[in-house]
């Protein structure tokens, strides 16, 4: 009689069998959904990017109105109505004279962030309007509750120009004349 012995030596079992094929599953299951993660967080970043140049757009289109600022006043109470609306994001707003060198508007805003007084006084490019003798500049800010200033080292701001036309009075010989002066809006909004 002889006996027949089963080898087993090929057999490791029912995973250990399936393993050279689990391998590139597993590895194509992970590869997948790092680059979908990867995806959606750019997806993300550019959707709160568009967000927040659509706001800014609304927010210019607030103030500016139609692009004729009749005066300071005008300017005034549209920046306070925009204050009060809440908007999500801070943000600074200051007419120059289309004359005026555009390449120091962020300077400008970080001195104004710093020291508010220099939007009343007039030392920088901001046009002024001459009211009861006292230099006034188009400034308009909003820094939410809790925020920080602008300081220019934010991670993300954005800047954009808006084309504007100022209404200024002048008195020649007694009377009150208007003059449309072509201005440049500069807003900056950060979070």
């Amino acid at each position: 009689m002889s006996r027949k012995f089963i080898s087993h030596k090929g057999f490791i079992g029912p995973i250990g069998d399936d393993l050279p094929s689990l391998i590139p599953i597993v590895v194509a299951l992970v590869l997948f959904f790092t680059i979908f993660s990867m995806t959606l967080n750019t997806y993300n970043t550019k959707n709160t990017s568009v967000r927040k140049q659509m706001e800014m757009t609304s927010v210019a289109r607030e103030i500016k109105g139609d692009s004729l600022i009749l005066g300071i006043d005008q300017f005034d109470s549209k920046c306070k109505s925009v204050k009060v609306k809440r908007f999500p994001y801070n943000f600074m707003a200051g007419i120059y004279s289309s004359e005026s060198d555009l390449k120091s508007v962020i300077n400008d805003f970080i001195s104004m962030a710093e020291d508010e007084s220099i939007a009343d006084n007039g030392s920088t490019d901001l046009l002024a309007a001459d009211l009861e003798g006292s230099k006034k500049g188009f400034f308009c800010n909003y820094i939410k509750v809790g925020s920080r200033a602008f300081t220019g080292m934010e991670k993300s701001y954005f800047l954009r120009y808006y084309p504007v036309a100022v209404q200024y009075p002048l008195t020649i010989n007694g009377s009150t004349q208007y003059v449309i002066i072509p201005a440049v809006m500069a807003m900056v909004v950060w979070e």
